[in-house]
């Protein structure tokens, strides 16, 4: 199998995750989430390692050698985030005002507006926005270890992997012994990452000896551990129904599925394909027809399969627009900067 289609199978993949999150979000606001199936596997903390694992996978090598490498990085991830985003947060205002009747502070918005309102304690707009504070600490670390040459160094990202893992631990401790919120996820999920970027050779059936040992031991590591991360950073309820053996299934389910995929999903399916072309937006979109249906019907009295078809269908929709006008021209003006950097800003040809 080439290359080229392998990564059409990530794009499959990673239309899978976002299904699992949108499924997810609407089950845990019915009598579904207290069955014994879902009691202990949530579905979008499975999809979220997913998208982690695929993360990894694929953004250190999208920064390539060449004038103002950096400088084309940042612009790609601009252009490819920021537009679909800013979107949502206008949906996630209206859905505030029209399903919840509560007006967003003007700063709140603003402070949203830059996606790293975590760091400034101001509360994500939408839930969902948590995983991409992480996305792009990922995508700074990512360009440091390249301003300085090490990111297409194996062992580094072994290093960094191996460490953010320790980090995790250390994290769910002193979550545990100090009894304070600490953010275990931010290393746990970064140390996902920096494997994603190590799994990418060995799934391509390019990786070396030295690079198949970095993911067995990523690997070992990660399956003695992480039942002690769950068990010390999660046995207290912090207001998100934290449960260590969910977390502990659920991280488990998420990393076997993708390594699994990624090693012996052979088909195409180009419905899937697309669904991972439109899944930033699918991720985006969901909270508003999720706060939709919960206003238009009690969702906490039954599973009711006719709304639920109607908000995947309506996300999926919203979706697809938001791609088609938002996401993919946003991409190519992205495009258009990135080649006049590299071009040196050439003026315009004179007659």
């Amino acid at each position: 199998m080439t290359t080229s289609n392998r990564l059409t199978h990530l794009d499959a993949l990673r239309g899978i995750a976002a299904l699992l999150v949108v499924a997810a979000h609407f089950i845990e606001r019915t009598p579904l989430k207290d069955t014994f199936f879902f009691t202990y596997v949530n579905l979008g903390q499975v999809g979220v390692v997913i998208f982690f694992l695929l993360s990894g996978m694929v953004i250190p090598y999208s920064l390539k050698e060449g004038r103002h490498a950096l400088a084309a990085f940042a612009v790609s991830r601009l252009f490819r985030l920021y537009p679909a985003y800013w979107f949502s947060i206008a949906l996630a205002v209206l859905s505030s005002y029209w399903f919840l009747s509560t007006p967003v502070p003007v700063s709140t918005v603003l402070i949203n507006m830059t996606m790293f309102q975590a760091l400034l304690k101001t509360p994500d707009l939408f839930g969902v926005y948590w995983t991409l504070i992480i996305e792009m600490f990922f995508y700074m670390a990512c360009a440091a270890l390249f301003s300085v040459g090490l990111l297409r160094k194996a062992g580094v990202r072994f290093g960094a992997a191996i460490g953010l893992l320790i980090v995790a631990l250390i994290f769910a401790a002193a979550r545990f012994y100090l009894a304070k919120k600490i953010p275990v996820a931010l290393p746990l999920c970064l140390s996902i990452m920096f494997f994603g970027s190590l799994w990418r050779d060995v799934s391509l059936g390019a990786g070396t000896a030295s690079l198949r040992q970095f993911v067995a031991v990523w690997l070992a590591l990660f399956v003695v551990l992480l039942p002690v991360i769950c068990l010390l950073a999660y046995n207290a309820d912090y207001g998100h129904n934290e449960n260590p053996y969910a977390y502990l299934v659920s991280y488990l389910a998420g990393m076997a599925f993708a390594l699994a995929m990624t090693l012996f999903f052979r088909r195409h399916f180009k419905s899937l394909t697309y669904l991972g072309t439109i899944s930033y937006s699918v991720y985006l979109m969901h909270p508003f027809f999720l706060e939709w249906a919960a206003h238009a019907t009690v969702l906490q009295a039954q599973f009711n399969p006719g709304v639920f078809l109607c908000y995947v269908l309506a996300t999926l929709l919203l979706a697809s627009v938001s791609y088609r006008l938002l996401e993919k021209p946003s991409v190519g003006v992205g495009r258009a900067i990135i080649t006049r950097l590299r071009n040196g800003f050439p003026l315009q040809a004179q007659s």
